[in-house]
């Protein structure tokens, strides 16, 4: 277990696992953007910097866990489901742009309701960009902000006692 948790019992041993969710969860994301070599344009670039600063976040919180580093840990968690609900919108974008140039959707794209395109769009049928790709980075943030629960509530109680 993580020494600076481990004085917590129960809740440190999930705040624990919870922060090794999270590593596991960086490399995971890490490991699937480098083999789609997804950093060939600006936006391929931005889960990069996302998964740095969630292990910097982590390793903060780890090392000197204070209010300070909790709320950090809270920013990146969020920044990082921006970055992902912004990522899930890009590649569907790119799928939904480039539809008319599918040769299965091409004579009928423009006929189509607005509705059976975004379904279209939405369940991989048309484009190459996997549009759910990007909420991977999803767990990365849940379990970055879920490893922070209950740490405020402990530093107050220390310095009430």
């Amino acid at each position: 277990m993580i020494r600076s948790f481990a004085g917590e019992g129960a809740a440190g041993t999930l705040r624990g696992a919870l922060a090794l969710l999270v590593v596991i969860s960086i490399l995971s994301v890490a490991v699937a953007l480098a083999y789609e070599r997804h950093w060939e344009e600006f936006w391929q670039l931005v889960p990069w910097p996302t998964l740095v600063l969630s292990g910097l976040a982590l390793v903060a919180l780890v090392l000197r866990t204070s209010r300070t580093t909790i709320r950090i840990a809270r920013i990146v968690a969020v920044l990082v489901l921006v970055a992902a609900l912004l990522g899930i919108w890009r590649h569907f974008d790119h799928n939904y742009g480039t539809a008319v140039m599918d040769q299965d959707y091409a004579d009928r794209w423009t006929q189509m309701p607005v509705v059976e395109r975004v379904w279209t769009v939405a369940n991989g049928s048309v484009g190459h960009v996997p549009v759910p790709a990007a909420g991977a980075l999803v767990p990365v943030g849940v379990t970055l902000w879920m490893t922070t629960l209950g740490l405020g509530e402990q530093s107050r109680r220390k310095t009430e006692a």
